[in-house]
């Protein structure tokens, strides 16, 4: 290996480092300018995510050496973005239906007997645990009982 074929596998963390730092100025002064001279949205975010990428570029390339890898490990990370989309694109129908969203509180059961909706689990529903089996003691809880 030659000594400029070794060199090229480092890099400095310092120059990085004021990369980094030179770009989150950058960010800072443009939400400010943006701020000042009433940039419109687009214009103000696209300048923002802008920055963030470029930060973004030189993490993933030096500090997780993405730079002096080959290309194996390269396309592995080329389908990130589209395994990314398909988890939104499953989780946007849970997310994004304002009306029914949490119309009762968390930790709600239904009771698949009567089907109804128990709110209170102090008076939930036990399971039949099949012939012969013997029920669900009362908890203190469900019974409203005190230790």
């Amino acid at each position: 290996m030659s000594h400029d074929e070794h060199d090229s596998k480092h890099f400095s963390a310092e120059k990085i480092f004021g990369g980094l730092i030179l770009f989150t100025t950058l960010e800072v002064v443009w939400g400010l300018a943006g701020k000042h001279m009433h940039f419109n949205r687009p214009m103000l975010w696209g300048g923002l995510l802008f920055f963030a990428f470029l930060k973004g570029w030189l993490i993933a390339c030096y500090f997780m050496h993405l730079k002096f890898e080959g290309w194996v490990v390269k396309s592995l990370i080329l389908p990130t973005p589209f395994l990314i989309m398909v988890i939104f694109g499953y989780v946007m129908p849970d997310v994004a239906d304002k009306e029914t969203r949490l119309v009762h509180p968390v930790g709600s059961e239904f009771d698949p007997k009567t089907g109804q909706v128990i709110e209170n689990m102090a008076e939930g529903w036990h399971p039949d645990h099949g012939e012969g089996a013997a029920p669900h003691a009362a908890t203190p809880a469900a019974t409203g009982e005190k230790h």
